[in-house]
């Protein structure tokens, strides 16, 4: 059975990503707006609930999933 890398999903404040606080798991490049590829409104608790980002320096793909009550 195949696993599935930890990193790619990551938890993060809606703030702290709209003002380019939150780094990426795998190179820690600060990321923010700018390198949303996908916004995904099937995650609770409101939208947009998280964001698929393709960080600027590793090219790597994460999801950002917006904490609640943020």
């Amino acid at each position: 059975m195949a696993t599935i890398d930890s990193r790619r999903r990551i938890t993060a404040d809606r703030r702290d990503f709209l003002n380019y606080r939150v780094m990426c798991p795998f190179c820690q490049e600060t990321v923010g707006p700018r390198f949303v590829t996908r916004e995904h409104l099937d995650v609770q608790p409101s939208p947009p609930y998280a964001a698929t980002v393709r960080c600027p320096r590793c090219k790597e793909e994460f999801e950002v999933i917006f904490a609640a009550g943020t």
